[in-house]
């Protein structure tokens, strides 16, 4: 079973996909909740994980993990092929896909990122002062950003400036 759940993503077929810390894998069950398949498994190469932890999915079903402790963003396709290994914003905490690009907290760093959909940075802002410990992520339909933070024990919001 599941030992560490931390995230969860729903592709657009309804299959479900959760980030299991505690087992370094990602399962994937079916909209019944029925299990259905699984990748990863501990280790540095590409599509293993020191953790997985993050989840996020864009509209074409790509499902980026943040592998905390490898210090990379790791992409797969929703039958978990491995795609490609993203390592330009630290030590990714929490993910959120926005119509810009991901945005990868990296709680170490007390930063955020914003990649484009190739890996690449296209800038960050935070510091200690200003993020403290940004963790999982969420967006409002007015394109508001929400970042928890762990020692911050508030969440802030962030507006797309105009």
């Amino acid at each position: 079973g599941v030992r560490a759940p931390d995230d969860r993503v729903i592709d657009s077929k309804g299959f479900i996909f959760v980030a299991d810390a505690g087992n370094k894998r990602i399962a994937k069950f079916d909209a019944e909740g029925k299990y259905v398949a699984e990748w990863g498994g501990g280790g540095k190469e590409p599509g293993k994980f020191a953790t997985a932890h993050g989840l996020a999915i864009d509209p074409r079903d790509r499902i980026y993990v943040a592998d905390r402790g490898n210090k990379r963003v790791q992409v797969f396709s929703n039958d978990g092929k491995f795609i490609a290994q993203w390592t330009e914003a630290g030590n990714p905490f929490g993910l959120l896909v926005t119509a810009e690009g991901l945005i990868v907290a990296d709680g170490d760093a007390h930063r955020l990122t914003l990649l484009d959909f190739d890996g690449k940075s296209l800038g960050s802002w935070g510091t200690p002062e200003t993020l403290k410990l940004p963790h999982l992520m969420a967006q409002g339909t007015d394109g508001t950003v929400y970042v928890t933070e762990v020692d911050g024990k508030r969440i802030q919001l962030f507006e797309r400036s105009k």
